[in-house]
């Protein structure tokens, strides 16, 4: 039986030695794992005997060492606050899109383009990219698919209606569908 780093980092965690103890008996084995703390992170080191690692490889019996290290302190990306486009932002950012295709929902601030791309496989990897891009701002469209196309509604819940989020998105699905064309 073989333990990997992330085995021992993801589920055994600081608790590891009462658990490895009853796995090494277990294995009828020596392994021993060691756990050593510091401020900024904690180093796992996982020592295999020769009877363990001939019995995980097959037959190689060289005694080996894996180190993994834990990052304890956790980093948060502080998230820009976004506000509701401003009038003259809308006549600067939103026209260019409307120019594009792009219309205005009715009843809601919000906006709208259907996408018509050439089969199912080309729709499928367009709104791939975009899946792409709205987790990296944590931004996400409503959007419909059937076969080759693609309905978008744009707007942002957390202010009530368009931001500079919405004219970002809508921007990169105009460029990545002229891509496509």
């Amino acid at each position: 039986m073989l333990l990997t780093i992330k085995c021992v980092q993801n589920v055994i965690k600081p608790n590891f030695q009462k658990v490895a103890n009853p796995l090494a008996s277990r294995l009828k084995a020596e392994l021993k794992l060691s756990f050593n703390s510091s401020r900024s992170n904690r180093e796992i080191s996982v020592l295999y005997s020769p009877a363990a690692r001939a019995a995980a490889t097959g037959g190689r019996i060289n005694l080996r060492r894996f180190y993994g290290t834990l990052n304890t302190e956790t980093t948060t990306k502080k998230r820009k606050m976004v506000m509701r486009l401003n009038e003259q932002e809308r006549a600067e950012k939103l026209q260019p899109l409307l120019d594009a295709g792009w219309t205005l929902v009715e009843g809601r601030d919000a906006i709208f383009k259907q996408y018509i791309l050439k089969d199912f496989n080309q729709a499928f990897s367009f709104m791939t990219g975009v899946a792409l891009l709205a987790e990296k701002i944590n931004h996400h469209p409503e959007w419909f698919n059937c076969y080759n196309k693609v309905d978008f509604t744009l707007s942002t819940h957390d202010v009530g209606g368009l931001s500079s989020q919405d004219i970002r998105m809508a921007n990169y699905l105009e460029t990545q569908a002229n891509l496509l064309k």
